[in-house]
């Protein structure tokens, strides 16, 4: 009997851990922030959808809970009742574990910072490391804006400029591929891929894919990681 009883007691044990798998809790404060609704989104197929929200009333501070089935890009956003469109969205990399998000209405999502998730901090990590490739980026659309406006463009200015965006592309992917291969037991790994290598070869793409554990293969990103490699190899 007393074996029994053990026994219902350690099940039990196990059911309340299984419970609470997956669980993400955000918690925030936004600064100056003294009424409005505070959503948490996610990206269903094409579609933001709203998983859980609460309304602000004086104190800024919230709590927000959802249930994930693998660690994925989620968004805050902020809805205030001032009679202006407010269309700024904090993104980060969500886990089951708790989250921590301070920012403040001035600068919503400039200002914010985000602690308690790993693979934001890769994340993070990654995203300012290639800011210098976005200023190559940016140039490079200016230039191509600049011809686009020109009357008469030599192809020789054409030329100029396709080199240098496919210098930039290499650059990009590659950096992209590097980094998803030094972090490939972490979700955020397809991520980058999918987010800025998706016109990789395939060939490339895989190499990285297959050094990734089942674990990563099989999550959300890591699926649609291999959905592109795919459709790559069919090109």
């Amino acid at each position: 009997m007393k074996n029994l009883i053990i026994l219902i007691l350690l099940l039990a044990g196990i059911t309340a851990c299984s419970d609470s798998k997956g669980t993400l809790t955000v918690n925030g404060n936004i600064k100056g922030l003294k009424q409005g609704t505070v959503y948490l989104q996610k990206l269903v197929d094409t579609t933001i959808v709203n998983v859980d929200s609460i309304k602000i009333d004086g104190e800024p501070v919230f709590k927000l809970t959802t249930t994930l089935e693998n660690p994925e890009i989620l968004y805050l956003y902020l809805d205030i009742k001032d009679g202006v469109k407010y269309d700024d969205r904090i993104q980060f990399f969500a886990e089951d574990t708790i989250i921590n998000i301070e920012t403040d209405l001035e600068k919503f999502e400039d200002n914010a910072q985000i602690t308690g998730s790993k693979n934001q901090d890769i994340l993070n990590i990654y995203e300012t490391n290639k800011k210098p490739l976005n200023q190559v980026y940016t140039k490079l659309v200016q230039r191509s804006m600049q011809l686009n406006a020109m009357e008469d463009v030599s192809q020789e200015k054409i030329d100029s400029l396709t080199t240098a965006y496919d210098k930039y592309l290499r650059k990009k992917v590659l950096y992209a591929i590097n980094y998803a291969q030094l972090h490939k037991d972490y979700e955020v790994s397809p991520y980058i891929l999918v987010k800025d290598a998706f016109d990789a070869k395939a060939e490339l793409l895989d190499s990285a894919y297959q050094m990734m554990p089942k674990k990563i293969q099989t999550s959300r990103y890591g699926k649609q990681l291999s959905e592109l490699i795919k459709t790559n190899k069919e090109l």
